[in-house]
Parts: structure tokens; sequence; C-alpha cells
């Protein structure tokens, strides 16, 4: 049984529910507690991105990012058009562990990715992680230590909330490069 198959058969009605949220766009606030919770979110809000992902991230974790289901989705999201853009904001960062990466080395083709630190400054400024997607969607962990949080598929106003944060920080933060 391959790894996508054991988490289909572990959260197929968790995933399926997302979906339909995703699709229905309601804005209903959807609780998650753990990191098969956080990959099955962030894999649906790739798929059902169209146009912009803002992550605000420790480390990336690959138990979250790395999974196949999501690393397949953001390539989708990527590849789907040269305008869709994916940005990313760490806290901790490593050449090595990027090189690594399954999402990196699978996204580090497109020109559409782009990579900045957050500095120790800058991380004191906050205390939680998100992703925002195209001003409606997003995901929210309120404590950054702990990977419990909300999700919602159309909710503009805490969308919209989130995605300005990100943009203040995200031209406060340093440039990575993609391929280093």
């Amino acid at each position: 049984m391959t790894e996508l198959q054991r988490f289909d058969s572990l959260l197929g009605p968790y995933r399926q529910s997302l979906r339909e949220s995703a699709r229905e766009r309601t804005g209903e606030v959807i609780a998650n507690a753990s990191v098969e919770h956080a990959s099955a979110v962030v894999e649906t809000l790739f798929a059902e991105a169209k146009a912009e992902v803002d992550i605000l991230t420790g480390t990336l974790s690959p138990r979250v990012y790395g999974r196949d289901a999501v690393v397949e989705e953001a390539k989708l999201f990527l590849a789907s058009s040269y305008r869709n853009r994916l940005r990313i904001i760490l806290e901790s960062d490593s050449p090595r562990d990027r090189k690594n990466h399954p999402l990196l080395k699978v996204c580090r083709q497109f020109e559409n990715l782009s990579l900045r630190r957050a500095s120790p400054e800058i991380q004191k400024l906050y205390g939680y992680h998100f992703l925002v997607a195209d001003g409606d969607c997003y995901r929210f962990e309120r404590d950054k230590s702990r990977p419990n949080a909300i999700a919602s598929f159309g909710h503009k106003e805490g969308a919209q909330n989130l995605k300005r944060i990100f943009e203040t920080l995200w031209n406060q933060c340093d440039e990575i490069e993609v391929d280093s």
C-alpha cells in the first residue's frame, strides 16, 4: 500500500468534507488538530487555489508539506499557469534541508516559487503560522508550536486579513535563493 493509499484510507471522509467545503466556499470554520489533518487541508488548498498561495511556517515540515498528495497538488497548481504564485516565508532555513525537501525539490523548477526567511527580530512580532490562498481560503495555527488549527474556504475577511499580514512580513524578510 502506497503512502497516498494509506493516507486516503485513514482520512478519506475528512478529505472529502474538505473538498466539499472548498467547492461550496461557505466560509465555514473547520477544525484540524493533527499533522494528517494539516496535510489534508494543505493538499485541498493547493488543489482549489486559482492564483496564489502564501505560506508562513517554521520549517515547512515534511510531515505536512512533503506528503505525496501535497507535493502533487502544489506542482499542478504551479504548472497550471505561469501567473500562479507560491511564496513561502520560513523561520528556520538550511540549504541542505531545502535541497532535500520533497515539495521544494519538485517546485523549484517553476519560476513562480519564491522563498524568504524571517529574521529572529521579525519572528518576535507574531506567534502563529498560516497558509492563505486566493484571498478567501486559509489554514491558521494560533500557536505555531502545535498543529491545532482552523481552516476555512470562502471566508474572505479572515483570509484577506492574513494576506495583509503576510504582505507586511514578506516585505521585511530576507530573500532566499530557491536553488541554493
